[in-house]
């Protein structure tokens, strides 16, 4: 049995699923951030510009950039409180429909959420660590599909804050069959923000709708550099194949029950199911520069769709 991304007869894409342009907080234009993309290898990408009154509460319409050999999924950042209420936190809305409507008069902040996934769009619980996030019962969690895992904008501008994994396992633990991306969150603010963390999504077309369907189905991971390139389950035993790294570790809901496999440049491992104790599990590879790499959660049913 192989996990969604490596049983797909299709091929890998490169995306970025959070990045800014100067229609929200950015500071760079549209045209100029999916250029740079482009011109870096990404096959695709979803701009989020915040979908916030003070920026007219509008979709950033990046369909004129979609061509053969590069594409874009429409997609905003909602926000579930105002910014200054200490119990804010971000969504990204990915596959958002162009005239997605603000909020009614009365209307919660939150309840775009809802209104997100019921228009069809793969909703991303962003960046919980620089929120603090800890009280996950407020979570709109039947709105969610995926936590960001990984944020490389909030590595740079506030550092200790761009892990989200804590909140990922959590919810796992919890019985929530969530996904867990990873994105640079680019604002051009500075160099370091662009570039460094991604999707490599399994498809079998360069299509937004194709590629959206992966995402749902949880055909893909995460890296900010390193390659997965099988993984297989064989009876209790899961089976790897990825590019040089210094560990491969196959986690679930308690870490001490992890079985880890460390080396010099491993490119395979064989490791134990029986040793987590866990209702899901996941893997992460490490290279020896430390840049790191998620598969989604897999679960008994192997499904890998999370619940929302």
């Amino acid at each position: 049995m192989r996990p969604p991304a490596f049983r797909s007869d299709g091929r890998w894409f490169r995306g970025n699923l959070h990045t800014h342009s100067d229609r929200s907080d950015g500071v760079a234009p549209p045209q100029q951030v999916l250029e740079a993309y482009r011109t870096a290898g990404y096959d695709f990408l979803v701009l989020t510009d915040h979908f916030e009154a003070r920026w007219g509460w509008t979709v950033t319409d990046t369909t004129a950039a979609r061509a053969a050999d590069f594409t874009t999924l429409l997609g905003a950042e909602l926000s579930s409180a105002d910014w200054d209420d200490e119990d804010v936190f971000w969504v990204n809305a990915i596959g958002l429909p162009a005239g997605f409507a603000p909020p009614a008069e009365g209307e919660r902040h939150a309840d775009a959420i809802g209104r997100a996934a019921a228009a069809g769009a793969y909703n991303v619980l962003l960046h919980p660590g620089l929120t603090n996030l800890l009280d996950f019962d407020r979570l709109p969690v039947e709105h969610l599909h995926a936590v960001e895992t990984y944020n490389q904008n909030a590595a740079v501008a506030w550092p200790d804050q761009a892990e989200g994994r804590y909140a990922a396992d959590a919810l796992l633990a919890r019985g929530h069959r969530l996904h867990v991306t990873a994105g640079d969150d680019a604002h051009w603010h500075h160099r370091w923000d662009r570039f460094a963390a991604w999707v490599d999504v399994r498809a079998d077309r360069l299509d937004p709708g194709a590629l959206l369907d992966a995402l749902k189905a949880g055909a893909y991971y995460s890296s900010q550099g390193p390659r997965i390139d099988d993984v297989r389950v064989d009876g209790s035993s899961v089976e790897v194949a990825c590019s040089a790294a210094r560990s491969i570790a196959l986690t679930g809901t308690h870490g001490w029950r992890s079985d880890v496999a460390t080396g010099e440049r491993l490119e395979q491992a064989t490791l134990d199911l029986d040793r987590l104790r866990s209702p899901y599990w996941r893997l992460t590879v490490t290279d020896a520069q430390g840049k790191r790499a998620w598969t989604n959660p897999v679960w008994p049913d192997a499904t890998g769709r999370p619940s929302a």
